[in-house]
């Protein structure tokens, strides 16, 4: 391997042949019987071999060219998320959750999952069907409906069907009026803990 000079001059870097490189120059330069153009072919042939030498330690070292590469300027890359990543992330996430299930749990969370079913669900579950409001209609429907069957048989008159409605719609708006009662109440302790 060649030595590194550092001239002060230009701040080039030189490299110097090995003791066996400079050792055909040397003989060269004491042997006085060569001519001027076998002198310049042996300073040429020398130069050549330099140049060769000092150009395969000018390689780059790996961790610099990773390190360059690193600092190259990199194409923006799109962080859009798509209906297609969405459906292959929902795909994986319900695989992974249905490996733990039971048979019938599984089966249940296949149809469930159906995409017609989702269709259908998601806006009903986000407009009209609220859980509250379904609970209070269909507790105060029961309770109702059952106080007034047994008072219309216990005083001989007819059975009214419209009532069961009244009484469902009723208890909704009451599940419903719970609901933002209790989310209000419970509001600042939600807050305190984000």
């Amino acid at each position: 391997m060649a030595e590194k000079l550092k001239t002060p001059e230009s701040g080039e870097t030189l490299f110097l042949p090995t003791a066996e490189q400079a050792e055909p120059l040397r003989k060269d330069e004491k042997d006085p019987a060569l001519s001027k153009q076998e002198q310049a072919e042996a300073v040429a042939e020398a130069r050549s071999k330099i140049h060769e030498t000092t150009k395969a330690d000018r390689t780059q070292n790996p961790v610099e060219a990773v390190q360059e590469a690193g600092k190259a300027a990199r194409p923006a890359t799109s962080l859009h998320v798509n209906r297609e990543l969405k459906s292959i992330t929902l795909s994986r996430e319900l695989t992974a959750i249905r490996r733990r299930l039971s048979a019938p749990q599984k089966a249940l969370s296949k149809v469930i999952h159906q995409p017609v079913i989702s269709a259908v669900s998601e806006p009903l579950g986000k407009t009209v069907s609220r859980p509250s409001g379904l609970l209070g209609g269909g507790l105060v429907a029961f309770i109702g409906t059952s106080a007034y069957l047994y008072l219309a048989k216990s005083a001989g008159m007819r059975y009214n069907y419209f009532i069961f409605l009244g009484l469902f719609a009723g208890g909704f708006v009451v599940g419903l009026l719970l609901e933002l009662l209790v989310h209000a109440a419970t509001g600042p302790r939600r807050h305190a803990n984000d």
